[in-house]
């Protein structure tokens, strides 16, 4: 009862002093949405990579080059970060050395060729990949939509176009399979197929959408006959350990490399891990720093309660003197406090439900909401309310009723 009261009086206080009230609740509002916007995001994030990783199919196994602790992605910063992006690692020895397991069912390396696409009067600047043909088996969220894909130990000058490129060239609904195409300085290729969009991930589909395939021994004649792999994808056959692939895979990398391990081999629970990790970090990150304004709309709440406290000091008084106790008194402002906090709170909560909606509409993002999400912002409302309110209450309790009562 004596808590429904003190809900009722501080609606009343706040519908009289609406304008104070307003600003205080205007802080706890930014608060609230920035946070619970910024974590509904990195879920949506999390959500994207997990499906395009899922969308790679099953028991995949990347190789990269360079050393790291998937149990720790700071472990990157212990390494030297060249190694991540080098191409002079990992060699056609360990790609057939891969193959050669029994359990691998697929592999590819992937390497990269620097150039333009042009056609025409047309230029784009896809990703050029040299892969294998069992690129397609090896992930995938890769399909072929239109055309085919180029024989094994192919050395003619053939491509196979992403999305984006065959939009930019020749149109969004053309097929422009066995048309030519220039790519750099190394003469012209001609088109034998067309990579469909990918579905697994709205935010992640440009990284398929970009890529504009051509033969691996094409690649590397193009790479002067060097092979600069990049990454190693393969695919362990369904029936296989994973963790046991992986660890085969490694010893046998291992004695590739004269012992030295300056690779790491992933399956796609790692990936999955890793990214979270990364994800899951920044958005704490930029969490904390959307905290400040949390924070700042705490101290307006206190410094409404304050100046509240100052205003109704001939009413704690009359209370005081007709038997209110120091406890009901901080109950009654403490109250007051959160009530304005949870407003805050519920209005930044539809303020994050619209930005998430104009997010979708407008970006490639999909915000996620989840239950977690509701849970949080209204127990940091509750908590910013008790924290900054408290103050104020305490003032309020300890006040001299006779002196309360002489206020003017």
């Amino acid at each position: 009862m004596i808590i429904l009261s003190s809900i009722i009086t501080a609606f009343s206080s706040i519908w009289r002093n609406k304008l104070t009230s307003l600003l205080a609740i205007l802080g706890v509002v930014i608060g609230v949405a920035s946070v619970s916007t910024l974590i509904s995001v990195g879920e949506g994030l999390k959500n994207d990579v997990s499906g395009m990783i899922q969308g790679m199919g099953t028991n995949v196994i990347a190789v990269i080059a360079g050393k790291m602790d998937l149990s720790d992605p700071q472990s990157m910063n212990q390494s030297n970060p060249a190694n991540f992006i080098s191409t002079d690692i990992l060699t056609e020895k360990d790609v057939k050395s891969i193959q050669e397991n029994p359990n691998v069912e697929a592999v590819s390396p992937l390497t990269m060729v620097v150039g333009d696409l042009r056609r025409d009067d047309k230029e784009v600047a896809p990703t050029i990949t040299g892969v294998y043909p069992t690129i397609l088996q090896a992930m995938q969220v890769i399909k072929i939509d239109n055309g085919k894909v180029f024989d094994a130990d192919s050395h003619d000058k053939v491509i196979i176009l992403g999305p984006m490129a065959k939009k930019e060239l020749f149109g969004e609904n053309s097929n422009p399979v066995g048309e030519k195409v220039q790519l750099g300085r190394s003469g012209e290729f001609t088109v034998i197929g067309t990579i469909a969009e990918t579905k697994s991930s709205a935010a992640f589909a440009s990284e398929i959408g970009t890529i504009a395939a051509i033969p691996f021994d094409t690649a590397k004649d193009l790479n002067n006959g060097e092979a600069k792999i990049l990454r190693i994808i393969a695919k362990a056959k369904d029936n296989a350990d994973i963790g046991q692939v992986k660890k085969e895979l490694t010893e046998k990398l291992k004695s590739n490399h004269s012992g030295e391990e300056d690779f790491t081999v992933m399956t796609q629970d790692d990936i999955l891990d890793l990214f979270s990790q990364f994800l899951n970090m920044a958005t704490t990150l930029v969490s904390a720093i959307a905290a400040i304004s949390v924070i700042v709309g705490g101290i307006g709440i206190m410094n409404i309660m304050l100046v509240s406290v100052t205003e109704r000091t001939r009413e704690i008084g009359i209370r005081k003197a007709v038997g209110a106790t120091n406890s009901a008194i901080l109950l009654q402002f403490l109250i007051e406090s959160i009530v304005i906090t949870c407003l805050g709170g519920a209005i930044g909560l539809a303020v994050t439900f619209i930005a998430g909606y104009a997010i979708r509409i407008k970006t490639t993002l999909t915000p996620t909401i989840t239950p977690e999400i509701l849970i949080f912002a209204i127990s940091l409302s509750i908590i910013v309310g008790i924290v900054f309110g408290l103050i104020p209450a305490l003032r309020a309790a300890r006040k001299n009723p006779i002196e309360a009562l002489r206020y003017e």
